[in-house]
């Protein structure tokens, strides 16, 4: 006879939207990791460690973040990822491949801390919790629900996760992005409604140097234009 291997439950999700991420995503990927060992230091799951896996999740990156990802692959055994995906895609993509009770989502770096809180939150009872622009986590059933026809990435998440839940007559947890300014504050607005005008694919994290910073410039000018 065949020897099966073992399904492991996986406890927590953490899903990493990708696009041109080429000098973050080995970041990101040991942020995942160390929200983990923060959130495992405080919930355990019936007596065990609380397990783990990264999607990462690429957007036909111009750069090279595919070469990055074979390289972390082979670093980090919990990391899993997709590439060549279609623009505004890459949450609905993972909708269907998410295994974990609790699914955390951030397309940029972010504070360990927040991100702990958050997981932490839904771990507790919570359906979201929510830092605008930066974090997103939620209970698998909120997720399957959601993104698998979402067209954008967390901005977008976010706005319709806090909708659903309120039709529900539930409130996700929330909590300000502490460094926030208020032009901050307008791009993951527009980020957020970019979805309602079919420009998904333009929820994506503010570059503010370079060449990624004229591409920020760019879409939130597309986005004044189709909102206003």
């Amino acid at each position: 006879m065949g020897k099966h291997q073992a399904v492991i439950h996986v406890d927590i999700s953490v899903l990493l939207p990708l696009r041109d991420a080429e000098s973050s995503v080995a970041s990101l990927v040991q942020t995942a990791q160390s929200v983990h060992a923060r959130v495992s230091s405080r919930h355990h799951a019936n007596g065990r460690a609380l397990a783990l896996e990264i999607l990462a999740l690429d957007e036909r990156s111009g750069d090279n973040t595919s070469s990055m990802l074979s390289v972390l692959h082979g670093q980090h055994p919990q990391l899993r990822t997709l590439q060549d995906l279609d623009r505004g895609s890459a949450l609905r993509c993972a909708a269907r491949l998410a295994r974990g009770d609790v699914w955390l989502v951030f397309d940029r770096p972010v504070s360990v801390d927040l991100a702990a809180w958050a997981v932490g939150q839904v771990i507790v009872g919570q359906r979201a919790a929510i830092v605008p622009g930066e974090i997103l986590a939620i209970h698998r059933s909120v997720g399957v629900d959601v993104l698998r026809s979402l067209d954008g990435g967390l901005a977008v998440a976010q706005r319709v996760v806090a909708r659903y839940l309120r039709r529900l007559g539930e409130t996700p947890a929330h909590c300000p992005a502490p460094t926030a300014t208020r032009l901050d504050r307008a791009r993951v607005f527009l980020r957020g409604q970019s979805g309602r005008v079919g420009l998904g694919f333009l929820d994506r994290p503010t570059t503010t140097t370079g060449d990624g910073a004229a591409t920020a410039s760019r879409d939130a000018s597309i986005l004044r234009r189709r909102l206003l």
